[in-house]
């Protein structure tokens, strides 16, 4: 097996935790390579991708590593790591399951966008959490048409819109009021940020469909955002066009961890909404 080690470079425990995952590795004769800067080209000869650091670490790599198709596994030394699937103390026997080959792969779907500005494509990105459409500094409505596989579905005077995957469920659209989806789910989830309407709610589309927000009336700054990492400047009239991106992103699962758990954990999620749970 071949390793490849992405650490968070600015976080003093990650790089402690390459120091001792070296030693490890090396003491079994494993191949590894510590990765400072993820790239394409760096990332594609490895067998599988650890990444020790938060969810932001683990959001860029698996952008990266879904395009040559390398699982990634995500060691959390971050603040809350919901993607990430062990935390450091449980790194080295999740090390010993990962070489005896006891493990699972689970695809999570990406999804791709691209912009058009007077019908000429100016930009294309992809997102595992989510593509988000949001006004700059000053306190404006955006105006926004969505339109799913052509249909016109609603128009939004609001802050913004999420676009989100279900691995994205629940970062941004989830604060916005967005459903919870199961990641390994395959659909497209619309959420629009402080809507002005009683009646905005999220939308939950096919996979397989195509989402649209044309942007009607923009005045001010308004922005693209990939993963809550990168950005794009938006103008009046762009159309922003997203969609399954062609290859899913690999994450490397361990047994004894189900997704709801992770939400008990991770996120506080009561074990009941209003009612008495039995037990």
């Amino acid at each position: 097996m071949n390793i490849g080690i992405v650490p968070h470079t600015g976080k003093p425990i990650a790089l402690k935790l390459v120091e001792e995952l070296s030693g490890f590795l090396k003491g079994r004769g494993v191949c590894f390579e510590v990765i400072a800067e993820p790239s394409l080209d760096n990332l594609s000869t490895f067998d599988i991708v650890i990444v020790l650091g938060g969810d932001g670490t683990l959001l860029n790599a698996a952008r990266l590593t879904s395009q040559v198709q390398v699982p990634v596994f995500g060691v959390n030394v971050g603040h809350l790591g919901f993607l990430t699937e062990v935390e450091t103390d449980g790194l080295f026997p999740a090390m010993e399951k990962l070489l005896s080959g006891d493990y699972r792969l689970e695809e999570r779907m990406l999804i791709g966008a691209t912009i058009k500005r007077n019908g000429k494509e100016i930009s294309r990105n992809i997102a595992l959490n989510d593509f988000v459409i949001t006004r700059g500094t000053f306190a404006r409505l955006i105006d926004l048409s969505i339109f799913v596989d052509g249909q016109h579905v609603t128009d939004y005077s609001a802050d913004g819109v999420i676009v989100a995957t279900p691995t994205g469920s629940t970062a941004y659209s989830l604060s916005a009021g967005g459903p919870i989806l199961e990641p390994v789910l395959q659909c497209i989830c619309i959420t629009p940020i402080c809507a002005h309407s009683l009646a905005a709610r999220s939308v939950v589309t096919s996979a397989e469909a195509t989402v649209s927000v044309h942007l009607k009336g923009v005045s001010g700054e308004v922005m693209l955002t990939i993963d809550g990492q990168h950005g794009f400047p938006l103008q009046s009239g762009d159309c922003v066009t997203i969609s399954r991106a062609d290859q899913p992103a690999l994450f490397v699962k361990l047994s004894g961890r189900g997704f709801f758990q992770v939400l008990h954990s991770r996120l506080k999620m009561p074990q009941s909404w209003g009612g008495i749970r039995e037990e």
